[in-house]
């Protein structure tokens, strides 16, 4: 990798940034592993909050280590950033929903206070308790029901029938809904087939959409063009950037340059209004699903949670000797149009014991890019992701 797992807490400029610094390394690495031109969709944030209600009930090295993945100081800490968070939610326009839940195994109870004061107080969360011993399917079946209803029932079958088994103490999970209408709308009229260079230099052919009025906040740097596409917004102002290489197998270098630049992204968050020549951005409609903490050992970083079932005796009951596991997961979705932009993702937490600038001013992302949906008050990345093939759509 570019940059190793130090460099995140090195480079940020506040908590939330090393989650969002972290999942463009995992875009990269998932970019680098080649042959791979499927679109990925993350979200820093519905992980950090899972990262957040793990570390409130942790303690010992394992609170330790994640204090110092997450750069927060104490638990105080991470509760106050965690209600903060937990506050962007908003029902007006755009509209923005975080939904918290928990399942507990009967045999591995839920410790009150983590219950009450943790999940309950500052989540908002239900917390259930099934047994998994003999109703394991049922669990799924909880889980399932809660995914979908989180994800306003498009992230269905989130577990398949026995994944759930009797070790597992308990499972956290976070859902979140982005639905935002774009405040300078594309003409739908002017929607057309245009060819899309994938990486392997193969095209296809997608419908691209643009209109009338290409007076756009954009920016030419070196080697890319960044986008500001603001969203319609009354108390918070949501913005989707897309990112797009000078050359059309450009996306690799551009993501080691947005990971490792001494100055961080947000220097290229900020852009001046011009008027295009052209103005084309493809039609988006895909999801995607991956395993947090499996992806992250790929990438030789430590998930921060460790196998010490003392170190989780402040979340729930695990009886002594017995070894602690973990996992996290996450499935999202997103979908852009000539109205605006729907994502979707949720993401489950399972303890278990056991170059030059171009001379014409035009946006024209006819070739892998990356993007980013974020709330501009508090800055915090919403959602990101990579196009590399925006035919797939699942």
């Amino acid at each position: 990798m570019a940059c190793p797992e130090a460099m995140l807490r090195e480079k940020s400029g506040s908590r939330m940034e090393v989650c969002t610094l972290m999942v463009k390394q995992l875009l990269l690495k998932e970019v680098q592993e080649g042959g791979n031109y499927e679109n990925l969709v993350l979200s820093p944030l519905s992980i950090y909050v899972v990262l957040n209600m793990v570390a409130a009930g942790s303690r010992g090295c394992t609170l330790e280590k994640m204090l110092g993945f997450l750069g927060s100081k104490n638990i105080d800490e991470i509760n106050s950033e965690s209600l903060e968070m937990m506050a962007l939610t908003t029902g007006d326009e755009p509209v923005l929903c975080l939904v918290n839940g928990a399942l507990f195994n009967q045999r591995f109870p839920p410790k009150p206070s983590y219950k009450e004061d943790v999940l309950e107080d500052i989540y908002g969360c239900e917390a259930k308790t099934v047994d998994f011993v003999t109703e394991g399917d049922k669990a799924v079946y909880e889980i399932n029901k809660w995914a979908e209803a989180a994800s306003r029932g498009l992230i269905r079958n989130f577990l398949q029938r026995g994944s759930v088994s009797r070790d597992i103490a308990l499972v956290l999970a976070n859902g979140l809904y982005f639905k935002g209408n774009w405040k300078q709308k594309f003409d739908a009229k002017l929607t057309e087939k245009r060819a899309f260079y994938l990486l392997n230099g193969e095209t296809v052919s997608v419908p691209f959409m643009t209109s009338h009025n290409n007076d756009r906040h954009c920016e030419s740097f070196d080697g890319f063009k960044v986008l500001q596409m603001p969203y319609l917004g009354n108390s918070k102002q949501f913005s989707m950037y897309f990112f797009l290489p000078d050359e059309r197998d450009g996306l690799q270098n551009l993501l080691e340059k947005l990971v490792c630049d001494s100055g961080y992204w947000h220097q290229y968050s900020r852009l001046s209004e011009k008027s295009l020549d052209e103005f084309w951005i493809p039609k988006l409609k895909f999801s995607y699903d991956f395993d947090v903490s499996l992806t992250m050992k790929k990438m030789g970083m430590s998930f921060p949670f460790m196998e010490n079932p003392k170190d989780f005796a402040e979340m729930v009951e695990i009886p002594e000797g017995l070894p602690f596991v973990s996992k996290t997961i996450q499935k999202a979705f997103i979908e852009v149009d000539e109205k605006g932009t729907v994502a979707r993702t949720t993401t489950m937490y399972f303890g278990a014991p056991s170059c030059c600038l171009p001379k014409r001013s035009s946006f024209v992302a006819d070739h892998p890019f990356m993007f980013m949906i974020m709330e501009e008050g508090s800055r915090i990345v919403i959602f990101t992701g990579a196009v590399l093939d925006p035919s797939k759509v699942n």
